[in-house]
């Protein structure tokens, strides 16, 4: 008798949407949600210096549901340790360590799902900075992008989500 073993593949969480997506909205992208508690706290975070830009990581979970998959944010981890400039956000390697230390420690059982940083004063898009950022360090198909111009009226907040073609696409966001 001869026996087979399959390899396991990791599967991706199975959950329910956490709210309802236009019918409209592609298949092939994933839905983003966003609790109202953590986008209030994160436009908070990116109106506290209107002079620099500020950045960070974005904490949640990924899952599919309805044939579709998803990302839930539920909370940031502020880069307090890169580099502002008036036109610009790097991710430091001390950055990189205290965001590190931040997850293992308050978020253990959620991960990093994307970034977001400000662009105050120069609205809402991705420079070539940013897509330098993208394509270097959040580049999985998961990975979400926030840019926020806190300087517009209730601080204007662009989501983009990678494409089946490895483009950004800025798409709506669920506030959950």
């Amino acid at each position: 008798m001869e026996i087979k073993i399959r390899a396991i593949k990791p599967k991706t969480e199975k959950s329910k949407l956490p709210s309802k997506v236009d019918k409209e909205y592609p298949k092939t992208l994933p839905a983003v949600f966003i609790s109202q508690d953590a986008l209030q706290r994160i436009r908070q975070y990116a109106s506290s210096d209107t002079s620099y830009e500020l950045g960070g990581v974005l904490v949640g979970r990924i899952a599919r549901a309805s044939r579709r998959w998803f990302v839930e944010i539920r909370d940031f981890i502020a880069a307090s340790k890169g580099v502002s400039r008036r036109a610009s956000f790097e991710f430091t390697n001390e950055a990189q360590a205290h965001i590190h230390d931040e997850l293992t420690t308050r978020f253990p059982d959620q991960k990093v799902v994307g970034w977001f940083h400000t662009h105050p004063g120069y609205g809402v898009f991705l420079s070539s900075a940013d897509q330098f950022i993208d394509e270097h360090y959040f580049n999985d198909k998961h990975h979400i992008a926030i840019v926020l111009d806190p300087t517009k009226p209730d601080v204007d907040t662009g989501v983009f989500v990678w494409t089946p073609e490895k483009q950004r696409l800025r798409v709506p966001f669920y506030i959950l």
